[in-house]
This record gives structure tokens, sequence and C-alpha cells, in this order.
């Protein structure tokens, strides 16, 4: 009984790391799910290998006390794995910086957010001076464009 609890408590571990870390949050809650199902498939196909194969009944039996007899056995440490997955997607969404959204200021100009968070000059903030264009002409000369 021992043996499952740690394997529910690895699982458990396991699913709140992938929900916390894998986005969208979506694929961080299904990913530790599929993993979970996959490594308790795997070892009931090859507890089911080894049956049947001679001087393979000590490690059957561990393997059995490690990750359940049956499907009912499956259950538990699928559904840690799917517990914590859920409650640490839900913990770090709320942990989330909130996204900043495009500001208007007094002079009626939009101002967007760049891809760090700050705020950038929209089209129409800049006003084109002479000197501009002489500064651009003359780095095109230089380039020989």
């Amino acid at each position: 009984m021992v043996l499952v609890m740690i394997t529910m408590a690895a699982f458990a571990i396991i699913g709140a790391a992938l929900g916390l870390l894998v986005r969208p949050r979506a694929m961080g809650v299904l990913w530790p799910v599929l993993l979970a199902i996959a490594v308790e498939g795997a070892v009931q196909w090859a507890i089911g290998v080894m049956t049947h194969q001679p001087n393979r009944e000590v490690l059957v039996l561990r393997l059995r006390q490690i990750f359940g007899d049956d499907i009912i056995g499956m259950i538990g440490p699928v559904a840690a794995a799917t517990i914590g997955a859920v409650v640490a997607a839900m913990l770090g969404a709320l942990t989330d910086p909130k996204k900043a959204e495009m500001m208007l200021t007094a002079d009626g100009i939009q101002r967007r957010v760049g891809k760090n968070g700050r705020y950038v000059r929209a089209e129409g903030m800049v006003e084109e001076r002479a000197i501009h264009a002489k500064a651009e002409s003359r780095i095109d000369q230089i380039l020989g464009l």
C-alpha cells in the first residue's frame, strides 16, 4: 500500500509541474494525464508479458504492488496526476501577469503594447522632419542603396 502511495505522490508532483509549466494551460493538464496513462499502460502490458515467462513471479509481484493489480489500481495515480495538473494550472493562471491593453493618450494618439509589455509608438506619433529625411538619404548613400 505504501508503494502505491509513493507512486501516486510521484504522479501528482509530475502532474503539478507540467500543469504549471506547459502552455497553453489545457495542454498542461492533458500531457500529465496522457503520460500517467501511458506509464500505467506500459507497466500493465509488461506485467502481462512477464506472467507467461518462468522465474518472473517476484518481479511481477513487485510491479503489481507499486502500480496496482488492474484497471482499478491504475485509477489512483492517473487521478493524482490529473488533480495535481488541474490545481497547478488554475493557480498558475491566477499568478500570470495581466496583459496590457492599447492605451489612448490625451492627444488622441493610440499606443499599442509591444512584445515586452511596454507601450510602443503607433503610426503618426512621430512627425516627419527634413532632418530625418536628410539623415536617411545620407545612410542610403553610404550603403549604396
